[in-house]
């Protein structure tokens, strides 16, 4: 665009001849596309219906339920199938409330069969940050684990936490699981304290109680799935927002080439072939992955970085406090220095892609 990296002036159609709340209006244009095209991709994945799918060797597949297997109630409280935020929430709920006791789960068969069976949920300590947690030297593999004794007993029931002390040390043992459930790498009493109950996130070491359901739902209706969609974006920024201070404040994640840190285009090329395999219009599907690539986009783009379209919108703010514009030949060289930032840190997060193949 005429004049928009800093010319002096570019003739008639030079961008700093418009007004600046139509050069905020033309800048800001690209992030928000990102954000209502991100939205859109979202409500349309929210609309197709998306079967449950169990691992095999965790609870809920070692007692009969199989992929396209719906589950109906818990203990006799409805599971909700209109959205995956609901279905979650509802599967959630009912697994802390057993606090490990036995389940009884009514379930809608592919078939059209409704059946009742009994499973008893694993205490699992979810250890993607490949987070030792430990005080007496042991180290927790990363991933799922899940816990077969604590202190050397069987595991009890209870609230997780508490289970595994609540800031005291305990011992545990238990082995890491595959994608299916099936133990991987054991672990032997590994010395644990000051885990807390919760399911994955990026920020903690946390512990729940796990069926092994990636929980599907019916799909939403259009006007429906279109508010789930846009609602959506407010929580992503807020996560990616709370995930770059994590990756500052808490070392234990390892920083910006840690293990949830920033992907660079190899991990998108990784990330995009597992999306690709997950098949097209599923929750994590070929389609999903490119709404929240979008997302990411319109993230960074907005980030007061000079060279970003953030970074133009700063330029602008600037120039509405001083009256008057700041000297073009000074912006220029400011969007250089910007540029040539995020060229070494692409270079940079590129290494740490290539460091975690």
């Amino acid at each position: 665009m005429l004049g928009l990296v800093g010319e002096s002036d570019a003739g008639e159609r030079n961008f700093y001849r418009a007004s600046r709340p139509r050069r905020f209006a033309t800048v800001a244009a690209g992030i928000i596309a990102n954000f209502i095209f991100g939205g859109l991709i979202f409500a349309i994945v929210d609309m197709q219906p998306t079967p449950y799918s169990y691992a095999s060797h965790a609870a809920a597949g070692v007692a009969g339920l199989k992929t396209g297997d719906t589950i109906l109630a818990i203990n006799g409280h409805q599971i909700r199938q209109n959205n995956a935020n609901d279905v979650t929430t509802d599967l959630h709920n009912a697994t802390t409330t057993s606090a490990g006791n036995p389940m009884t789960v009514t379930y809608r068969a592919s078939d059209g069969s409704t059946h009742t069976t009994t499973f008893t949920p694993t205490l699992t300590i979810s250890n993607i940050l490949n987070n030792p947690a430990d005080v007496g030297g042991g180290k927790l593999p990363a991933g799922g684990l899940a816990v077969t004794a604590i202190n050397g007993a069987p595991v009890g029931t209870g609230d997780p936490a508490v289970l595994l002390g609540s800031g005291s040390p305990v011992k545990v043992s238990g082995f890491l699981e595959n994608e299916d459930g099936s133990p991987s790498q054991d672990f032997t009493n590994v010395t644990v304290s000051g885990i807390t109950d919760g399911y994955p996130t990026n920020n903690a070491i946390h512990t729940a109680w796990i069926m092994g359901v990636v929980p599907g739902y019916d799909g939403e209706s259009p006007p429906a799935a279109v508010a789930s969609g846009f609602s959506a974006i407010p929580g992503f920024v807020w996560a990616e927002v709370t995930g770059i201070y994590g990756l500052i404040v808490h070392p234990p994640q390892g920083g910006i080439n840690g293990p949830q840190g920033f992907t660079g285009p190899v991990g998108i090329a990784q990330e995009t072939a597992t999306a690709t395999n997950n098949g097209f219009l599923g929750p994590n599907g070929l389609l999903w992955w490119i709404g929240f690539i979008s997302l990411n986009l319109g993230f960074v783009n907005m980030l007061p970085i000079p060279f970003l379209d953030g970074g133009k919108l700063l330029f602008i703010a600037i120039e509405s406090v001083r009256r008057r514009r700041l000297n073009p030949k000074v912006e220029a060289a400011i969007t250089a220095v910007g540029l040539a930032v995020i060229v070494v840190f692409a270079v940079y997060v590129t290494i740490g892609d290539v460091s975690r193949l």
